[in-house]
């Protein structure tokens, strides 16, 4: 009797492992996490920062919105309040970001301008977000895995 529990609980195992693989799938497909390709890299050479955690290493980013929902990817270029963005200084609060993907293209821009109202008009420019929306995408990975690990570990 016992070895047929056993068997039971190793099979139901399984089972979650299985779908907490799919879902992990689901989610770096979502995000747009794809390894490199062969001979490439993940890092991205990064502008000097003033006094922010971003280095060389560490500029690939997501965007959010007031709700904290992804809705761009891109690469963070300064965090100098004396940066211009479209002519206007970047300041203490923002950070000037390079958008590469628009995860939710009909997001407005915290700071809209002539040119660009939305995260679709923004892709391949530079804007000013600010600071607290702006997250590395390897520590949004790293709270991620922690989750997962967490969960396997409860289970």
């Amino acid at each position: 009797m016992c070895q047929s529990k056993m068997e039971m609980y190793e099979k139901e195992q399984q089972t979650m492992k299985n779908q907490l693989s799919e879902v992990m799938d689901m989610l770096k497909e979502h995000l747009g996490v794809k390894p490199p390709s062969e001979g490439q890299s993940h890092t991205i050479p990064s502008p000097k920062s003033v006094g922010h955690k971003f280095s060389a290493n560490k500029t690939a980013c997501y965007l959010l919105d007031w709700s904290g929902e992804v809705v761009a990817e891109g690469r963070w270029c300064s965090s100098d309040p004396n940066v211009m963005v479209h002519g206007i200084p970047l300041g203490h609060q923002f950070m000037q970001v390079w958008v590469d993907v628009a995860k939710t293209p009909g997001a407005y821009l915290f700071c809209p301008n002539h040119e660009m109202l939305t995260i679709r008009e923004a892709v391949g420019s530079t804007v000013a977000w600010p600071t607290e929306k702006v997250i590395a995408r390897d520590s949004y990975m790293r709270v991620f895995l922690t989750v997962v690990d967490l969960f396997l570990r409860f289970q």
